[in-house]
């Protein structure tokens, strides 16, 4: 019974992430903020709880990844976390300033599951997945900050952590009424 269960629930979230997508104009920061969270919820949903990534956490790297949704990978390819693509055969859009290669995504949502996906499965997020384990089954509580410390290589820019730990304040008291 219980396997009969978990397939259904399994199979109805398969079916919503499929489906689900939002819009937004890059002049609408709280449209481009709600579509983000809700997407990071809806995916949340699809993987066990010690997998899940902190809503505050997937928003505030979306905006700055993507620019608030405006940058040309966010526009063109709905790519809000500039994850690159590693095969030149899948879908993709190319940097303007190397060679480098965007993955592409056909929805937005698209992009927040691949996202997701990476902080559980890249060898670069190892210590992200330790201190998200520790958080979940030990002290039970989220700290932001040790979370954010452990994505350090997650982008080259040395003052990447800092501006997060920004953004999440920002969210906090301008868009997620304080939590």
């Amino acid at each position: 019974m219980m396997k009969e269960i978990c397939a259904t629930l399994l199979t109805l979230c398969s079916t919503l992430l499929q489906s689900f997508d939002f819009e937004y104009s890059t002049d609408k920061q709280q449209l481009f903020v709600r579509g983000i969270a809700e997407c990071t919820i809806v995916v949340n949903t699809s993987v066990p709880p010690a997998k899940r990534v902190p809503v505050l956490i997937s928003t505030a790297q979306a905006i700055l990844e993507s620019n608030w949704g405006e940058s040309r990978f966010a526009r063109e390819a709905n790519n809000f976390y500039g994850i690159i693509q590693t095969d030149p055969t899948e879908p993709h859009i190319k940097s303007l300033n190397s060679d480098v290669l965007m993955k592409m995504y056909g929805r937005k949502c698209e992009s927040v599951y691949d996202y997701v996906n990476l902080l559980n499965t890249g060898s670069h997020f190892e210590k992200f997945r330790e201190e998200r384990i520790k958080q979940v089954f030990f002290t039970r509580q989220v700290d932001y900050d040790k979370l954010i410390d452990a994505l350090e290589g997650y982008a080259e820019d040395p003052f990447y952590t800092e501006k997060l730990k920004e953004i999440i304040l920002i969210l906090r008291e301008d868009y997620f009424g304080g939590i």
